[in-house]
């Protein structure tokens, strides 16, 4: 792949001048993120972002950009996957407003939009179309046409890329050694089927590093702890899983008496599973002391019938 670098001389490293562009770092705010990236993603700099479908990527990115744009930057997403309407679907779900969506799959026309942005995302980079081009001729082209381009209009792109069967980046292994940083998003075992790893498996200008999350409605939440299940302990948590649903099969007002009754448990172990559903929203507690009873919320009972 021809990167466009001149041929030059030996030079003693204490020789070159380093350009001011590796010390001008675009940050999200996204602290996690931004120090994933090396403080923040450099300018003109090229990134691939893959994971299995559903994972989060298209969260991720969106989230990304909103908050690049919020500290002053010019982003733009180019999608050849979804609609601009199902993009503004996921945007007002992921409170994502300012943002700027086309529908666009030709990378000439793509390589021009980059000339007035700071960071641009291509959904995806198995989309992308040029005239008759086909296969790993059309490939090369993208990927040599994106990464020279990202370099001449100091605009960092992230290239969304679709996985095959085995997890790696469909197509050549030309794309993962083109680009400066190649992310992936997976799950995490042994905890809760929102967690998430955001994995920088390659970095030119940070760290190679992971980031462990959890995914929500409202986007990703960078801050909670990813809480994750010792292997010994899986029996206690199957346990504890099949005291909650009983008591959640129990119609009307009780008390910690009949749960101690139903579940065949003391009245300590009772309270504790009384109070994590009620912290939860799931029950309602009517009451004080040993009077207190419980019962099922209306929100849970709403969405339980919905579900």
């Amino acid at each position: 792949m021809n990167v466009k670098l001149q041929s030059t001389k030996f030079t003693t490293v204490k020789d070159v001048t380093i350009p001011d562009i590796y010390f001008r770092r675009m940050k999200s705010g996204i602290e996690k993120l931004d120090a994933g990236f090396g403080n923040g993603i450099l300018p003109g700099s090229s990134i691939t972002l893959t994971s299995r479908a559903g994972l989060g990527k298209t969260t991720l990115v969106l989230q990304l950009l909103e908050n690049l744009n919020k500290q002053g930057h010019r982003v733009g997403y180019c999608s050849s996957e979804e609609s601009v309407a199902q993009l503004a679907m996921a945007c007002k779900r992921l409170n994502v407003s300012d943002l700027q969506v086309c529908n666009e799959s030709d990378v000439d026309i793509i390589s021009n939009y980059m000339k007035d942005l700071d960071v641009i995302v291509v959904d995806s980079f198995q989309g992308l179309v040029k005239g008759k081009l086909r296969g790993r001729e059309l490939e090369n082209y993208c990927i040599e046409k994106l990464v020279v381009r990202a370099k001449e209009t100091e605009c960092a792109i992230i290239l969304i890329c679709h996985n095959t069967k085995a997890g790696g980046i469909k197509g050549s292994s030309l794309i993962i050694h083109a680009v400066d940083v190649n992310i992936s998003i997976g799950g995490i075992k042994d905890a809760e089927a929102n967690a998430r790893i955001i994995t920088f498996d390659k970095n030119r200008f940070g760290p190679a590093t992971d980031i462990e999350c959890y995914i929500e409605y409202s986007g990703y939440n960078f801050d909670a702890e990813v809480v994750i299940e010792e292997q010994e302990n899986t029996s206690k948590s199957k346990r504890k899983k099949e005291q909650r649903d009983l008591i959640l099969t129990m119609n009307g007002n009780y008390n910690i008496q009949e749960v101690c009754k139903k579940l065949s448990i003391d009245s300590t172990r009772a309270g504790f599973l009384l109070r994590e559903l009620q912290a939860e929203g799931k029950l309602v507690k009517e009451g004080r002391g040993i009077n207190s009873t419980w019962k099922k919320s209306d929100l849970f009972i709403d969405v339980k019938e919905n579900s």
